[in-house]
């Protein structure tokens, strides 16, 4: 047993204690504390200065057993939090007005935030009936005076960044719907075009996603179109007034437009073919040949490939002009690619890929040309095997 005088100075529940020996660490309530200093960790009491002191370990010991040291802080810091539970407790039923304030607080701050959240979602809706009934459930499109109302509402909208998530996918959502409605029966009228004009003023989506949505519309058409290889006037007039009525500029359907007059030009082509003069042939033909047609083209290679889209990808092989006869199909270049008629077994245009691909009788790997009118010459070539067919028959 020791007697010691002691000096401290006070931090709430814990007690930080200056000897010659250095800093000590204290927790507990008044009449029993639990310490843990340079010399040590101990238990004591008393009062008006005059302490009774047990230690419970040393820095001997503690170095001779960890575990008693882990427990010896766990036991601190079990004292230390009941100390701060006391002090705290204590300092409300003297404060009880905190108390109360903190009670408000915690139960009030929940209501005002449901409270906002529920006022922005009205806003919201409102908005959301607001669109539907100018541009869903209108017999008409909007007119200036209801365009200016709408956006006053969008200045009326909550800020925060999930309102104007929320808000941006109603307005995708509404200009998605404005287009279903008007494309419901496949034709767009002057009325509608307007309707469509209306709410890209009035909507905010970007400039590059309304395009991109229009050119998706635009080729869902197209490839309906094309599929069959025939394009009749109605299917083509159909184009037309879907390009002017979603005022899709032309260049950014052009691709598609240059298919679609090679499909027609194709549709004219039957034969006989008219021959080109000699004079006007790059390379000379056989005597016995009349050559047709003439153009640049390339021959491809074609391997798989995982990266690509198509699941394949090609390289050129050779560079040059091909030229059809009724007797063959060649390409020179650096070099000649020579496929004759008759050892034509089957023939397959890719207009995505914009290539021909010729199969070879009794040859497992077939031959690519790519040309700039891949439809229209496949299309030639099919008629002259056919022909070519024929006579042997005959």
């Amino acid at each position: 047993m020791g007697l010691y005088l002691r000096k401290s100075f006070r931090a709430g529940p814990i007690r930080f204690n200056v000897s010659k020996s250095g800093l000590g660490l204290s927790g507990g309530v008044k009449g029993a504390r639990l310490s843990v200093g340079p010399r040590g960790t101990y238990v004591h009491a008393g009062r008006n200065g005059l302490y009774y002191r047990k230690h419970l370990s040393s820095n001997q010991s503690r170095n001779r057993s960890a575990s008693d040291g882990e427990g010896c802080a766990t036991l601190l810091l079990v004292a230390v939090v009941a100390g701060v539970g006391i002090w705290l407790f204590r300092w409300l039923a003297e404060n009880p007005a905190v108390l109360v304030a903190g009670i408000t607080v915690a139960i009030g701050i929940p209501i005002v935030l449901w409270s906002i959240r529920v006022r922005r979602k009205k806003v919201v809706l409102t908005y959301k009936q607001s669109l539907d009934s100018a541009f869903i459930t209108a017999q008409s499109s909007p007119s200036e005076d209801l365009i200016a109302r709408l956006k006053q509402q969008q200045q009326e909208l909550p800020k925060n960044d999930a309102s104007k998530r929320s808000v941006e996918r109603l307005e995708a959502d509404v200009y998605q719907a404005v287009l279903d409605k008007v494309l419901d029966d496949g034709f767009i009228t002057k009325e509608e075009a307007a309707t469509i004009a209306a709410a890209e003023q009035t909507l905010r989506i970007s400039p590059t996603e309304r395009l991109k949505t229009k050119k998706e519309i635009f080729s869902a058409a197209y490839v309906e179109v094309i599929q069959d290889r025939e394009i009749t006037k109605d299917e083509l007039s159909k184009l037309s007034n879907l390009m002017a009525g979603l005022a899709i500029p032309k260049a950014e359907v052009q691709h598609e437009l240059d298919i679609v007059q090679e499909i027609i030009d194709t549709q004219a082509l039957c034969l006989p073919f008219e021959p080109i003069p000699p004079d006007k042939l790059t390379t000379p033909t056989q005597k016995s040949e009349n050559a047709f047609f003439q153009c640049s083209a390339q021959v491809l290679s074609k391997r798989k490939s995982m990266d690509s889209p198509t699941g394949y990808e090609y390289s050129v092989r050779r560079d040059g002009t091909m030229i059809l006869t009724n007797k063959r199909v060649f390409v020179i270049g650096d070099g000649t690619t020579n496929i004759r008629l008759s050892d034509i077994g089957d023939l397959d245009v890719d207009i995505d890929e914009g290539v021909i691909e010729i199969s070879k009788v009794g040859s497992g790997r077939p031959i690519v040309l790519k040309t700039d009118t891949p439809i229209y010459m496949g299309r030639a070539i099919d008629l002259l095997v056919h022909a070519e067919a024929g006579a042997h028959t005959v």
